[in-house]
C-alpha cells in the first residue's frame, strides 16, 4: 500500500512539474507545442516508470515474493487519476457536468494541457473533437505500462544479480 501512495506521489510531481513547462513553454507556434506536448508527456511516464522501479527494487530488498498482480496493481493506481478526470471530461461532454470543467481538466492533468491545446484551442468540452477525447483516452492509458515495465525489468534485473 506504501508503493501505491508513493506512486501518486511520483504522478503528482509529474503534474506539477508538466504544468510548469506548459506554462513555460506556451507558444502560438505549433511546432512548440508540439514540443511541449511530448515533454510534459515524458514526464509523466519517466515519473511514473520511476514509481514503478521504486517499488521493484523496495520489493527487491525485503525479499518479497510478489506475483503478475502487483505490477498491474501498480499500474492501475498510476493511470487512476487520469480516468476519472478523462471520466469527468466525459461528463461535461454528455452535460452532466458544466461545460467549463475543461478547464478545470486541463489544469487537474497538466500533462495533457498542451496536446489539449493541439486538438483544441476553445475553453469548452464542445471545442474539443471527438477523436480528441479518444487520443485524451490513450494517453490517459499510457502510465500503465510505463510502470509495469519499469516494475518487471527492475525485478528481472535484481533478480539475476
Amino acid at each position: 500500500m506504501k508503493d501505491h501512495f508513493k506512486l501518486l506521489g511520483w504522478t503528482v510531481a509529474a503534474e506539477i512539474l508538466s504544468l510548469f513547462i506548459a506554462l513555460t513553454l506556451a507558444s502560438e507556434l505549433a511546432v512548440m507545442r508540439v514540443v511541449c506536448a511530448v515533454c510534459t508527456v515524458g514526464i509523466l511516464l519517466s515519473l511514473t516508470a520511476q514509481g514503478g522501479h521504486s517499488a521493484a527494487v523496495a520489493d527487491h530488498r525485503a525479499h518479497r515474493e510478489t506475483g503478475v498482480l502487483r505490477p498491474i496493481a501498480l499500474g492501475i493506481t498510476a493511470v487512476l487519476p487520469h480516468l476519472l478526470l478523462w471520466g469527468m471530461l466525459m461528463a461535461a461532454r454528455c452535460e452532466i457536468l458544466p461545460d467549463d470543467s475543461y478547464r478545470l481538466y486541463k489544469l487537474l492533468d497538466a500533462p495533457f494541457l498542451p496536446v489539449c491545446t493541439l486538438l483544441s484551442t476553445g475553453v469548452s468540452t464542445a471545442s474539443v473533437p471527438t477523436a480528441g477525447l479518444f487520443v485524451l483516452l490513450a494517453l490517459s492509458l499510457l502510465p500503465f505500462p510505463a510502470v509495469v515495465i519499469a516494475y518487471c525489468r527492475t525485478k528481472k534485473a535484481r533478480a539475476m544479480t
